[in-house]
């Protein structure tokens, strides 16, 4: 028969265990409270909350790819703006300036008297051979008389042939004398004129080199004339355009701000060493009054050149950048009642500041996505815009 001690240690260890279980029994029992609480909860906002609507299709703007044999590209050309003629002048002999009579930009007519030479030697000169020539005349008067004389005598039988020949030839060397004196005056007038400086055509003073009381030698340039009709522009093309080009081709030459028309009217045959490229030379068409630009001015020509490059204008936000430096396109095909892109490499040939002329593999009058390929997705159902 089991002791009181004992009875008692039984009891309480009984007791903590039907104790531990009933906690267990209400701790399970609340935990599937919970659970099936928040299941209910759950399932009663999952209802309330409605159902997200299918995203609509992008819209896109299309347009057909027309396949062309080529296509032009517009070059700009520089060149320099120079005069039609252009002159140093200069004294064919040196001397001393008297008069210098133009200013630098004076506009001046052909033939008009620019400067002047000291002609103080000169003019002495001249008066000299005209003083000798007048005493040669004199002494011709008197060799012509004597000579008229001794031909009576000689016809009388009162004079000696030999004294007429010698009045003849007397006479006939006097009037060579004289011959030789007019020579030499000309010469002198030659270089009386040669003194003057005289304008070859009309146009204006560039370079003034000397001045009044200067002394100059025998073609050092004075002055620089410069003609301003028809103004021309040098251009060096490359041989490859100035081969397509012909005289009398009109283009637009441009300087600055200001534009004129110009037309092609001489074209080098030779290559520049330097550059490589040959001179074409276009003249300015000037309206009525309209000054021409400064000469050595820099402007530009445009000339449109056609390469013969099968391929389609694209507009350059229709471009993306693909692997490798490559370049796509996305075209959208027919699907049921919408449409899928898809991409085609293609191969830039030319671009401006819009457009750009491609070739790649697609189908003329493909249907090209004009912008915004960057938004999309290859294969992406899409739909059209009207």
């Amino acid at each position: 028969m089991p002791r009181p001690a004992e009875t008692s240690s039984l009891t309480r260890r009984t007791l903590r265990r039907v104790g531990t279980l009933t906690t267990t029994a209400l701790t399970g029992a609340l935990a599937a409270g919970l659970v099936i609480s928040g299941s209910s909860f759950l399932a009663d906002r999952a209802e309330s909350v409605e159902l997200a609507e299918i995203a609509p299709l992008v819209a896109v703007q299309v347009a057909p790819l027309d396949i062309l044999p080529g296509y032009q590209v517009t070059r700009q050309f520089v060149g320099q703006i120079e005069p039609l003629q252009q002159a140093d002048l200069a004294f064919e002999a040196g001397g001393t300036i008297s008069d210098l009579l133009v200013e630098e930009g004076a506009s001046v007519a052909q033939g008009q008297l620019l400067a002047q030479l000291d002609t103080r030697g000169l003019d002495a000169q001249r008066a000299a051979l005209l003083a000798a020539r007048a005493a040669l005349e004199a002494q011709l008067e008197l060799a012509e008389l004597t000579t008229a004389r001794q031909k009576k005598l000689e016809e009388k039988g009162f004079a000696a042939t030999q004294r007429l020949d010698e009045a003849r030839l007397g006479a006939a060397e006097l009037t060579a004398r004289i011959a030789e004196t007019d020579a030499r005056i000309a010469e002198v007038d030659v270089a009386l004129d040669k003194t003057a400086l005289r304008a070859p055509f009309a146009g204006e003073i560039g370079r003034r080199a000397a001045d009044t009381g200067q002394t100059v030698g025998g073609g050092t340039p004075v002055l620089t004339l410069l003609q301003t009709a028809a103004p021309q522009m040098r251009v060096g093309l490359p041989p490859q355009t100035a081969a397509a080009l012909v005289l009398g081709t009109q283009v637009t030459a441009t300087f600055g701000d200001t534009a004129y028309q110009a037309e092609l009217t001489q074209l080098r045959p030779d290559l520049d060493p330097a550059t490589r490229t040959r001179s074409a030379i276009f003249t300015l068409r000037l309206d009525p009054g309209a000054p021409p630009p400064p000469f050595g001015q820099s402007g530009s020509i445009a000339l449109s050149q056609t390469v013969a490059d099968a391929g389609a204008w694209v507009p350059l936000l229709s471009l993306r950048e693909g692997a490798r430096g490559s370049w796509t396109v996305l075209t959208a095909t027919p699907d049921g009642d919408t449409h899928k892109v898809a991409p085609e490499a293609v191969e830039l040939l030319y671009a401006d500041a819009t457009r750009a002329f491609v070739r790649g593999g697609f189908p003329d009058g493909a249907l090209l996505v004009q912008n915004g390929p960057q938004r999309l997705a290859p294969g992406q159902t899409v739909r059209l815009k009207d």
